[in-house]
């Protein structure tokens, strides 16, 4: 069984800085500078505007919560893929992919980069199975929560990186 989900992201930069910003290695590269247990590829196989991000994580067991510890079979190992496309007109889109190590979860969809009156925001529409027998249907919506945490984190990095400039 699987779960659909949709969120938006805002930003209070405009869509061309803020894409700007997505697809540079600088920032990206800053980011993960402090994370101990986080690793991060960055390439550019779709040329100038675009940009591949392959990240993992192996998060500290105080941060997995109680349902999901007691279905481990091993180390929780987070992977997330994010493909960037360059900015077209006033719209740039993408597509992520997520699984985990240590439980069997796939996670998979879209992002919009868009304008809005404030700024811009990033539509993100997916799904997420975890296949766990009894509580895969419990545990999807922590991994949804899980990944509108990432982005808002990711959100409150990039703003402040502009804000340093």
């Amino acid at each position: 069984m699987s779960r659909k989900f949709s969120f938006t992201v805002p930003y209070a930069v405009p869509v061309e800085e803020l894409h700007r910003a997505l697809v540079d290695d600088a920032v990206w590269q800053a980011r993960f500078a402090a994370a101990e247990t986080a690793t991060i590829e960055l390439s550019h196989p779709d040329g100038p505007g675009s940009i591949r991000l392959q990240m993992t994580e192996t998060p500290g067991q105080d941060r997995v919560p109680g349902l999901v510890r007691k279905v481990l079979k091993s180390d929780l190992v987070l992977s997330r893929t994010d493909n960037w496309q360059p900015l077209q007109g006033e719209v740039a889109r993408g597509d992520f992919t997520g699984r985990t190590g240590g439980i069997n979860t796939e996670m998979s969809g879209t992002y919009e980069l868009r304008p809005t009156a404030e700024g811009s925001e990033i539509e993100v529409v997916g799904t997420v199975s975890v296949k766990v027998p009894l509580v895969g249907g419990a545990i999807e919506p922590l991994a949804e929560q899980l990944h509108q945490r990432v982005l808002n984190s990711e959100r409150k990095f990039i703003e402040g990186w502009f804000a340093k400039l």
